[in-house]
């Protein structure tokens, strides 16, 4: 369970709005952090609900081991493992009850099942924006991610974009390779706001059994200068909101993304070791001690 241990915040100094959608903090779960057996409470932290991917069919995802521990941080190989999209929509209401706007992440293996997903998702009213996942492979081009480059992430946010219409904000979370360029590729497209950065490539050796142990995307404290550094680039090459995603375990670091350039900032793997409601604690008392409001401190810092 999620908790605060004082009272709601100041919801004013805390709110920010994006892409038109206005969020109560600037907090949101990153896809796959937050299950429906953990929501309670949840309405008092975060901005927004943001299920775990899904994709059009069901997946058992990889088989073990999945997890293993890095220095500050964590690799993780799930695989997106998911109910498929028609089950997705029948738990969605759970999500719903907790009366914030609903993202919805998406994953396909080709640009037509993104485009599908996107079709589906704009008719239903408990959707308020949808969130591309391009580190999936594209198996039209050899198994690389959705993120290979700028074309490959034009292509798939242009589709999306044309089934989606404009019923509902487009994001797209994006890995930190090229992440500049695709970003700019992504806007030209007509994504609405990027979310920077996914997991980042890691790798872990079984030094007793002479093997690899585990392939995966490393999350959690490790990646967050990385993350800074692709939230501040990017707030520069683009003109659409930036969501800061990578290594949030404090009130500070939510800070230092928005200070950064990011208007919004997905909590992950530190939600797993910080209640989120400490987290967001801490920067409430960051804002009140400087008499700040949230939607203040994107781009606030110099070059």
């Amino acid at each position: 369970m999620v908790t605060r241990p004082e009272n709601v915040p100041q919801l004013e100094a805390l709110a920010v709005e994006l892409c038109g959608i206005p969020l109560r903090t600037p907090l949101i779960p990153a896809a796959g952090t937050l299950g429906k057996e953990a929501l309670e409470g949840t309405g008092e932290i975060y901005g927004a609900m943001l299920p775990k991917t899904v994709t059009p069919r069901p997946r058992a995802g990889n088989p073990p081991p999945r997890l293993a521990e890095a220095p500050s941080g964590m690799i993780n190989s799930i695989g997106l493992q998911n109910p498929g999209l028609n089950r997705f929509l029948e738990d969605l209401d759970v999500f719903h009850a907790a009366g914030l706007p609903l993202f919805a992440s998406v994953a396909g293996d080709t640009v037509g099942e993104f485009a599908e997903m996107c079709r589906v998702l704009a008719g239903d009213g408990r959707v308020s924006a949808v969130e591309l996942n391009l580190s999936c492979p594209n198996v039209e081009h050899g198994g690389g991610t959705f993120c290979a480059g700028p074309s490959t992430v034009g292509e798939v946010v242009a589709a999306s974009r044309e089934t989606l219409a404009g019923s509902k904000p487009l994001l797209v979370k994006l890995t930190n390779d090229g992440v500049v360029g695709n970003a700019v590729a992504a806007e030209e497209a007509g994504a609405d706001a990027v979310t920077v950065i996914n997991t980042i490539p890691a790798l872990v050796v079984d030094v007793g059994e002479r093997r690899i142990f585990l392939r995966g995307g490393l999350s959690g404290p490790a990646i967050k200068p990385v993350a800074l550094r692709a939230v501040y680039e990017v707030s520069r090459a683009v003109s659409i909101p930036v969501v800061g995603c990578g290594g949030v375990t404090s009130g500070t670091d939510v800070a230092e993304f928005m200070l950064a350039g990011a208007t919004a900032v997905q909590v992950g793997a530190g939600g797993f070791v910080r209640e989120p409601g400490v987290i967001l604690d801490e920067f409430e008392e960051y804002l009140r001690d400087g008499s700040l409001r949230a939607r203040d401190l994107p781009l606030a810092i110099g070059t």
